[in-house]
């Protein structure tokens, strides 16, 4: 079970599963978020491109075939609450990566992905457009109102909503820095939870050592 920050880039997920095929020879199956397996073009763009409907089931299935499962717990709450040039781990309350892992007796293995916030500069919160976009119009009920629809500035110097900008960002350089397995730790009255926060505290390390401005030009990420 990989375990990654999310960023403003948003397309960050396939960075990362294309460097693991290439230095690892392996295909990392993505849990993407469930509401773009409700669209039907992008349902099939996301499958084609090696993701999965992020379904605790899913991820089960893929690790007892011995493959790799890539999850994002912080998702769109990381992204939205994110600022340029920072990393941010933000994942209160969301522990069903570590127990689809405790379950499988699997361990996590934490990965930071430093410069995933330097292709867009935010200018809103987002929270009214977002209320329109999956509230009004797409209408996807209560689980998705913490999602927001910013306005960004990327690469066209202009504030576009940031469901329109994606795909455009300013250059950037993203690195990824990979932390040690941690294993569930079986003596623990709760290890989902004891291993969410053991993964959450090893990257907010790995961040706080990799990812200033001065761990950028001096650490060597793995």
């Amino acid at each position: 079970m990989i375990a990654s920050n999310h960023g403003r880039l948003d397309f960050d997920c396939f960075i990362l599963m294309g460097l693991i095929l290439r230095t690892r020879g392996r295909v990392a199956r993505l849990m993407a978020d469930h509401l773009w397996f409700g669209m039907p073009v992008v349902r099939r763009l996301w499958a084609a491109a090696g993701a999965l409907d992020g379904t605790r089931e899913n991820a089960a299935r893929v690790l007892a075939g011995g493959g790799l499962v890539l999850t994002y717990p912080g998702g769109l709450r990381e992204i939205m609450g994110s600022r340029f040039g920072h990393e941010r781990i933000d994942w209160e309350g969301r522990t069903g990566f570590a127990e689809v892992a405790v379950a499988a007796g699997v361990p996590v293995i934490p990965v930071v992905g430093v410069g995933v916030n330097n292709g867009f500069a935010f200018l809103t919160s987002g929270r009214r457009l977002g209320r329109l976009l999956y509230q009004g119009l797409l209408r996807l009920g209560p689980a998705y109102s913490e999602y927001g629809d910013p306005l960004v500035i990327g690469l066209v110097p202009l504030p576009l909503p940031y469901s329109l900008a994606v795909h455009l960002p300013l250059p950037c350089k993203v690195r990824y820095v990979v932390g040690e397995p941690l294993y569930p730790d079986t003596a623990s009255a709760d290890s989902a939870a004891d291993l969410a926060a053991r993964t959450a505290e090893t990257m907010r390390g790995l961040i706080a050592r990799y990812g200033s401005q001065e761990g950028r030009h001096q650490a060597q990420p793995r």
